[in-house]
């Protein structure tokens, strides 16, 4: 019995993870598709191929996604330490922004009061970067920026001349979307920041809405973890 009990564990766990694969690579073909180039009337053979191709991938995915969901449920019904570690896996996935959330909050939107792009003066003064380290301050639990969800392992990084949020451009206007307490937000706006008359000095222009539902899309995509190991803990 501790023997199955283990296996169902270990095969859990391994769903779970491929699940979470599977949902950042349906993201991945959206994009790759939406980027492949269309020219009405003389478009090739090879990129029409390529976008079946792309759409059969994305069915077979969306596929194997659900039969993982249906066995997750069927193994945390049979066993109680599922059921735990069922949650705590979300709990992970949740940290880690692999879960789509919504909750009250507000949202905030940077445009620029002038006829050029804001990227280069956002960047050099940090004003998106000092922004979500003050909204997480202020309690935010989930942030994102121009719908890319902002992680511990996120940048915020100029490019040429543009911003990028997880290794994608982002254009102006910058929408910051965070979930949290409304009333601490109200406070925050309303006592506890200079970063908004910085800004308006900068030819910036901020614009904020509360609202009872904020939603904020799970994470697309992410830079690799390549150069550390887990070591078991001698101590």
């Amino acid at each position: 019995m501790v023997k199955k009990t283990h296996v169902s564990v270990i095969l859990f766990l391994l769903f779970a993870v491929f699940g979470m694969v599977i949902g950042i690579h349906i993201e991945m073909i959206d994009k790759i598709e939406n980027q492949l180039p269309f020219s009405p009337g003389i478009e090739t053979q090879e990129i029409a191929d390529l976008r079946k191709a792309n759409q059969d991938m994305k069915k077979r995915i969306k596929q194997l996604k659900s039969q993982v969901t249906i066995y997750e449920d069927e193994k945390t019904v049979e066993n109680i330490v599922l059921q735990n570690l069922s949650s705590k896996v979300n709990e992970y996935k949740l940290l880690a922004g692999h879960q789509i959330v919504a909750g009250p909050g507000m949202i905030i939107t940077l445009a620029s009061t002038l006829d050029e792009n804001i990227a280069m003066i956002v960047e050099q003064k940090r004003y998106l970067i000092n922004l979500v380290n003050e909204l997480r301050m202020a309690g935010a639990e989930v942030i994102s920026i121009n719908n890319h969800r902002i992680t511990s392992r996120s940048e915020i990084t100029l490019a040429g001349n543009h911003i990028n949020a997880n290794m994608t451009p982002m254009a102006p206007p910058y929408v910051i979307r965070a979930i949290g307490d409304i009333d601490d937000f109200q406070r925050y706006i309303t006592y506890r920041t200079l970063l908004f008359e910085l800004m308006e000095v900068d030819g910036i222009n901020t614009s904020v809405e509360f609202a009872d539902e904020v939603k904020i899309p799970a994470l697309t995509k992410e830079k690799p973890m390549e150069f550390f190991q887990i070591i078991e803990d001698t101590q």
